[in-house]
């Protein structure tokens, strides 16, 4: 009985859920036309490629509504079973409210996973191919500058840290260069070098240092060189100047990872890459968590519930995406984890619909 329960849930779910999709890509995709017919009279699209570029609009649009239509697909399906007096009298047969939405919570978290595997698969792919039809120049191709003022870079695994008024990654030349050498765990400096320049050796593969001085902290003594050039220093020039520019909307969670990583040992702004990697992986399971509430807040009947719903889920959808960029503004301007802020709106929504779950168990 209670797998055909689960089927019958499940089924029920899905059918709203799909209408509810559908008909906010519709909406979604119309409030898209006039910007289209924008582009297309400032000569940025041709007709034959509006239905390219709208294609390539839906994997982003698939991605925000997802958790809207997660929310009215819950309230609506299992208000109507509640409509019908199938919810209490299941209720009455000694059914908690948690076993009964379980196909359809579950299915929930399935949907999740899909928008996650879109939001990383797809999504960063469509957003380049829309800039290329508009004739925009991705971020990707463009040029390394050869100059960088105030470079750093860190290499962890040797335990050394670089910082330089000035480099140049093609003629491999740095001036007024400090090394910091570390300790194992990166907490005490063992060793400082500076140098008016260092030379990259393109032969040999390692920094030759000029005019340099080797301060030991341990001893508070100095040692003047008019060369240093140990082998442990052969960090080629272009480690030390990358894109900091990219967009971080156009690449997938292992490009963002390998920027972040990039930009964390030349000490460039990583925040809104950390942003981006934190939504990439809590944003998608918005629809898991949205669920809760969605369901749980449908199981009372109330007569004109059907408009009801449409407005609960559009407030409570919002409410979330309103939450949502006020943790990213945070995390954006320092006072939060910039990774973990998009988890935050997660765990609210979360602790809400398990607290309606539980009150919609009398």
């Amino acid at each position: 009985m209670m797998k055909k329960l689960d089927i019958y849930m499940t089924k029920n779910f899905l059918k709203y859920f799909s209408y509810s999709l559908f008909s906010f890509l519709g909406i979604f995709v119309l409030s898209q036309v006039f910007k289209v017919l924008r582009y297309v009279n400032e000569g940025q699209l041709s007709p034959g490629q509006i239905p390219l570029f709208i294609g390539n609009l839906l994997p982003g649009i698939i991605i925000n509504v997802a958790p809207l239509a997660v929310l009215l697909g819950g309230l609506i399906s299992i208000n109507i079973m509640a409509s019908n007096l199938e919810i209490i009298s299941l209720k009455t047969s000694g059914i908690r409210f948690a076993r009964l939405v379980r196909g359809p919570i579950f299915m929930s978290f399935l949907i999740s996973l899909i928008v996650f595997y879109l939001n990383d698969r797809v999504y960063p792919g469509s957003v380049v191919r829309n800039r290329e039809l508009r004739g925009k120049e991705d971020v990707e191709e463009r040029e390394v500058p050869k100059e960088k003022e105030n470079a750093f870079f860190r290499n962890v695994e040797g335990r050394y840290v670089y910082y330089m008024k000035k480099i140049n990654r093609e003629t491999g030349i740095m001036d007024h260069v400090e090394v910091l050498d570390m300790s194992e765990n990166f907490d005490k400096i063992e060793r400082m070098i500076t140098a008016k320049k260092g030379r990259y050796d393109f032969k040999r593969k390692l920094w030759v240092f000029e005019d340099a001085h080797i301060y030991y902290p341990d001893t508070d003594t100095v040692e003047a060189r008019a060369f240093i050039q140990e082998q442990k220093y052969m960090d080629e020039p272009e480690y030390f100047i990358s894109l900091s520019n990219i967009v971080p909307k156009q690449q997938t969670i292992a490009e963002l990872k390998k920027a972040i990583k990039e930009g964390s040992a030349t000490g460039n702004e990583i925040r809104e890459i950390l942003s981006e990697l934190g939504k990439r992986y809590s944003f998608p399971f918005a629809s898991f968590v949205v669920s809760f509430l969605g369901l749980a807040l449908g199981s009372h009947y109330v007569r004109g519930m059907s408009i009801l719903n449409i407005v609960i889920s559009i407030l409570l959808g919002y409410a979330y995406y309103l939450v949502e960029g006020a943790f990213e503004a945070l995390g954006m301007n320092g006072y939060l984890n910039p990774f973990l802020s998009g988890w935050i709106p997660n765990l609210l929504f979360l602790a809400a619909g398990l607290y309606f779950m539980r009150r919609a168990e009398y």
